[in-house]
């Protein structure tokens, strides 16, 4: 199937539609969202509401003539799709979004860290955006501290993290029984196809310039990744339905359209 621009903006409506119904449900709940693991699968959803309203704002401008906004925001969702399928198949859920927001913190500590070390040792320790290492070592002990934090560290006394598989590191130890296996090696395809447009270069705009969506198969790869999303919307309000026999809203039947695909 050929798709049209007029259909992925239906779809992308339809997919806002289903995230801002549950969302609403969820609402209901009054659950707690200090909770990790609540928040992580709440944002998530509020992540898929967001982008595709992005994409159908983008699609639903007819002076957006490029499609550089587009291959970026797709690239996020298949990003997303591969971390969600791949987690909601673990035995331990729970424990892997753990391990996913630990590895971010780690990330995150890193960059502070790089920053501390530039402004100390080319810096003199004076430049006015980045840290010090004194100001470093509060960030350590704040979060050595943080009751919120003490799930994420592997090793506390020697600040390390628990770590979480880079994306080309999880399809490369996926085994063939797995579940989802294609459609993950599929999507990791598209994921690195896509990567390409998240830094400019003269490879990315050539690319760009030889696209032809109304001719070629940009449109048709487009609708697969916003099956994608659907997919990562209804992986993770089963988190919801498990823990607090959430009743799921699909007044767009979305389960119907996407019955074939076999992501879940």
């Amino acid at each position: 199937m050929h798709f049209t621009k007029d259909q992925l903006i239906e779809l992308h409506k339809r997919i806002v539609k289903f995230a801002d119904k549950n969302l609403l449900e969820i609402k209901k709940l009054n659950i707690d969202l200090n909770d990790e693991h609540n928040s992580f699968f709440v944002g998530m959803i509020i992540r898929q509401h967001s982008i595709n309203k992005d994409l159908f704002l983008l699609f639903s401008n007819n002076e957006s003539q490029t499609l550089t906004s587009k291959f970026v925001l797709y690239r996020c969702l298949v990003d997303d799709f591969i971390n969600i399928i791949f987690i909601s198949n673990q035995d331990d859920k729970n424990e892997m979004v753990t391990k996913l927001n630990a590895d971010a913190l780690s990330k995150n500590f890193n960059k502070i860290k790089e920053l501390a070390e530039l402004n100390e040792e080319k810096l003199g320790g004076t430049y006015p955006y980045y840290p010090t290492y004194e100001i470093l070592e509060e960030v350590k002990e704040k979060m050595k501290n943080s009751p919120k934090r003490q799930q994420h560290f592997s090793d506390k006394d020697n600040f390390k993290f628990k770590t979480f598989k880079s994306i080309g590191n999880l399809i490369r130890d996926l085994n063939d029984i797995d579940d989802n296996v294609n459609q993950l090696r599929r999507a990791y395809f598209i994921w690195r196809k896509f990567s390409d447009f998240v830094h400019y270069s003269n490879l990315t705009y050539e690319e760009e310039q030889i696209r032809n969506p109304l001719e070629d198969e940009t449109y048709t790869e487009f609708a697969e990744i916003i099956s994608y999303s659907y997919f990562i919307v209804r992986n993770c309000l089963g988190h919801f339905t498990d823990k607090y026999d959430l009743q799921i809203t699909d007044s767009s039947d979305l389960a119907d359209y996407y019955k074939e695909s076999k992501h879940e």
